[in-house]
């Protein structure tokens, strides 16, 4: 992909949004991904535990940058909002798992709703 081009990524490995979002962008050597919800790809439902809804949310974030010929390796910036601040161990564990001793700069934010009962929302930058 040359130039300034945007390509949109998609994936049927990641659950599509409700919203009128791209899942992830391309361009100019970077993918930018959404915020990923934590929805279960299978029945669409959200679980209730928050360790799980993290789970989730990286994978579908995961399967975004898979699509756009990227990966965990070259993750760059993550971006995570939660509502409840007790899901923060989890979701260090996730970033361990996901990144182990390569971690990536990231944000979290405590937010009031993310909405359908989600705890737990994430979002990538990294290289194409």
């Amino acid at each position: 992909m040359g130039g300034m081009m945007r390509e949109v990524v998609t994936t049927p490995d990641a659950p599509a949004s409700t919203s009128p979002v791209a899942l992830g962008t391309r361009g100019g050597g970077m993918v930018f991904v959404s915020g990923q919800m934590p929805r279960d790809p299978a029945t669409g439902l959200i679980p209730p535990d928050g360790a799980e809804q993290a789970r989730l949310s990286m994978q579908h974030c995961l399967a975004i940058l898979k699509a756009a010929g990227s990966g965990p390796d070259k993750v760059l910036m993550a971006w995570v909002y939660v509502t409840d601040l007790a899901v923060k161990p989890a979701v260090n564990a996730v970033f361990r798992d996901t990144f182990g001793d390569r971690p990536v700069a990231r944000n979290m934010v405590a937010v009031s709703d993310i909405g359908d009962a989600a705890l737990v929302e994430i979002s990538l930058i990294a290289l194409a």
